[in-house]
């Protein structure tokens, strides 16, 4: 296994999606012109990171409960 090319998970997807396609094109499938679609692409994922969300703010500690032992 010395010589196996590293694949990211863009290549995998398509080649999910041309499998589909070559299992169940053109049977008249209700998801055939999306997969078509999707074939003719070379990125399914993105790398980016979401800045658009707000961060969460931090967790605050509780206040320690003060005991009464008079």
């Amino acid at each position: 296994m010395e010589n196996v090319d590293a694949h990211d998970d863009n290549f995998f997807i398509k080649n999910a999606v041309l499998c589909w396609l070559h299992h169940y094109g053109d049977q008249g499938h209700r998801w055939d012109d999306i997969y078509k679609e999707l074939a003719k692409r070379d990125t399914y994922t993105s790398m980016e990171s979401n800045d658009d969300k707000p961060k969460p703010r931090p967790a605050r500690r509780r206040k320690p409960k003060v005991s009464t032992n008079t």
